[in-house]
């Protein structure tokens, strides 16, 4: 049986993975797997061997938002000036 911690873990990658591909509700999504790495790095021991999946939810949510933030803002600018 998976720990809740091994379960947030999971859920941060999944949805930071899908943060990178989906435009506009990207940047929810990678807000909402940050916030579970968070929570499962939090709790879980620094030499668990599934501590790599919450680091990985985190770096791919954070870059999600980071794209789709960027994504907003060239729209906005094409908009703006063309």
């Amino acid at each position: 049986m998976r720990s809740k911690q091994e379960t947030n873990a999971i859920i941060s990658l999944v949805l930071g993975l899908l943060s990178l591909p989906v435009p506009l509700i990207g940047w929810l999504l990678g807000m909402i797997a940050v916030s579970y790495a968070r929570r499962a790095m939090k709790r879980m021991v620094p030499d668990d061997p599934k501590r790599w999946y919450a680091t990985l939810g985190m770096v791919c949510g954070i870059i999600g938002i980071v794209m789709d933030i960027g994504i907003v803002i060239v729209a906005l600018i094409v908009f703006i000036f063309l």
